[in-house]
Order: structure tokens, then sequence, then C-alpha cells
């Protein structure tokens, strides 16, 4: 696994919920949120994190200049080419094994996809033994990947694993390619290149502050009835993630001074280790691309809306919401069973890889 930080402000989510107008998904999520509080009392962010995004992704257009963020594959082609030549490099390493699945997670609008499959064909791979499986559980998303990968006589089928396939275009190889909610119902027994493109930083994060030497929970509360606004209040009692964490070797409270604020991914903690299982039962190559730092998370979360950074809490289902990524905690869930490398900036990535040299050659 190489992790590498990215500058440029990506994200790549899964949703499954649909309203028609901006207007109506921050009316109903702020009114869902007040209500849910009212009755049980202050969420986690995790949850925050959770119903705002699904909504977020589903509401409006997110990628691009008219968008809150500009993806880097989106911007130059040459992005999507370089990651597709250094996998192709590390599988050559691992002695070239066939079949080969091409795993995505959160692919976004599919535009890094076509890149690397255009690559890929013009490569003395583009015969190799190959199929594509998209991790996205955003109808919507895998519709608009489908038509940029212009995939022809698209089957849709939920009694299979997968919930759509089809066939890329000549253009892109002409291979099969599938769709799934999980990493979960993907096929196993086969070797894997994965990659992640700022898809950790979009699972949610529960926020933590340690008191007088023990966990305790940062959570969402209702600034006023009247008002309706959100704002964060420290647990007067244990919740059952700060009870967890406390059993984790890795966030330790006597590693950390009192009154530091953590962030923590539990649901990236459970992808991570799903792909390292994989990894070394079936054999693989995993390239997680985000940004974030080599240790702990302190205070990192955050909104962007119009490409402008906003308080997260305002608004909520109508603005992005991230955090870094912790690569030590990945690379900490992957075990030793895993060689690990990174992370590495991607400016210094891209550059290893000749990149420059290929911007001339086209």
């Amino acid at each position: 696994m190489l992790s590498f930080q990215l500058r440029k402000l990506v994200r790549s989510v899964h949703t499954i919920t649909t309203f028609p107008k901006n207007i109506l998904v921050q009316h109903d999520l702020t009114k869902y949120f007040k209500d849910k509080i009212s009755i049980s009392g202050p969420i986690t962010v995790a949850e925050y994190m959770r119903e705002s995004l699904k909504m977020y992704y589903n509401s409006r257009k997110v990628f691009g200049s008219d968008g809150d963020f500009i993806t880097s594959p989106e911007i130059s082609q040459l992005y999507g080419e370089m990651l597709m030549l250094w996998l192709l490099s590390m599988w050559e390493k691992a002695g070239c094994p066939s079949p080969i699945n091409i795993i995505e997670l959160g692919p976004g609008t599919g535009v890094m996809m076509m890149d690397m499959l255009r690559m890929l064909k013009q490569t003395q791979y583009n015969a190799l033994d190959l199929s594509i499986h998209m991790v996205e559980t955003s109808k919507k998303c895998s519709l608009e990947q489908a038509n940029k990968l212009c995939c022809s006589e698209l089957l849709k089928d939920m009694s299979n694993n997968f919930y759509q396939c089809g066939t890329t275009s000549e253009k892109y190889g002409m291979k099969k390619i599938f769709w799934y909610k999980s990493i979960d119902d993907i096929p196993r027994n086969t070797f894997s290149l994965i990659v992640a493109q700022e898809f950790f930083d979009a699972l949610p994060i529960h926020k933590f502050r340690k008191i007088n030497d023990e966990w305790r929970e940062i959570l969402i509360d209702i600034e006023n009835d009247s008002s309706g606004k959100f704002r964060y209040v420290l647990s007067k009692t244990y919740t059952a993630t700060s009870n967890l964490i406390s059993t984790i070797d890795y966030y330790k409270c006597s590693n950390f001074k009192n009154e530091t604020e953590i962030e923590v991914g539990l649901d990236g903690a459970i992808v991570m280790q799903k792909l390292s299982d994989r990894i070394i039962m079936d054999g693989g190559i995993f390239l997680c691309i985000d940004y974030g730092q080599d240790k702990p998370i302190t205070d990192s979360f955050r909104a962007f809306s119009g490409h402008q950074q906003v308080n997260p809490l305002h608004n909520p289902g109508t603005v992005d919401l991230t955090a870094d990524v912790d690569f030590c905690r990945l690379k900490n869930v992957a075990g030793a069973d895993i060689l690990s490398f990174g992370p590495i900036v991607q400016t210094t990535f891209l550059k290893n890889l000749m990149i420059d040299l290929r911007y001339k050659v086209i």
C-alpha cells in the first residue's frame, strides 16, 4: 500500500438518498437533526457527517468549476495515466499474475478510470485478462460513470452481488465492468489493483477530547430551540465509541496530553481491514490517494461550498464535509503482513513517475 497526500480538494463519496432541490435538502435535514437531538440528545459527528453527505452528493452538482471543488483527475488526463503506469509497474514486480481485478473505491465522475483504461490500451497489456469493479453506492454517480465509459446495453441486476454491469467501449478496451455497493461483494481469489482517489477523507469521523486521562466524545447539539443552529458539546458520560477507542493501543490516552482533541475514522479503519484481508489472501496492490498526515489527526473536520471553506455545522446537506486522513493509522490497521510505503507528497510522486516527460510527449 502506498499512501500519499494530495493538495487538491477532491472527494468521492457514496450516497443513496435523493432530494430534488437544495432548499428542500437543507430544510429536511436540519429538521431531521433538530428533531432527533430534541428526542434522543446530541448526535455524533460521524452521524452528522454520514447523513449530510448522503444528501449532499445527490442534491446538486458538486464537481467542477461550477460545483464546490475540482478533482485532480478532471484537471488533466495525465493524472489517471500516471496512476495506471504505476499500478502496472507494481504488478510487473509482483510477477504479472493473471487474471486481474481493477478496483476503484468511490469513482466519482468516472474520469480517472477513463484515463487509466485509455493508457492501458496503449500498452502491451491491452489484451490482459482483467475486469473492472467500481465500488459506488450512488445510483446517480454510477450512471454518470457508465455514460463516460461508453457502456452500451447496461445491465441492471440486483440478484447478483453487483447491481449493474456492462462493457466499456472499444476506446477503453472493451472490458467487463461491474458496480457494487460494498467491496465485500467483489469476487475473491483474483489478484487486485486497487485505487482509492480521495475516498477516505469523505468517510465519517468521530471527535474526542482527553479529559482527566480519559477520552470523552465531542458531540453535536442544538445551539438553542429558536435558531435551529448546531454546536459542539462534550459528552458528560462515556459513549460506545469512547469506550471502544480506549481499547485500541494506537489511541492510548497516555500518549496524548490532556485537553488534546483527536479525530478517529472508524469507518476508514474497517475499510482498510477489508482491503488488507483481500490483499493477504488473494494478492494485490493498493494505492491510497488523499490528503492528511502520518500521525493522529487533531482538528481537520471542515466544509467547502463554492470552492470556499465554510462552517461545517451550517446548512447540512448542502456543503461538502471532509476530514484529513491518518495514514499512520491506516498502515497500523493493515498490519505487519502488508508491505506499506508512504505517505509521499503528490508532486514528488508524479515527478518520480516522470509526468513532465509524459506531458512533453502528448
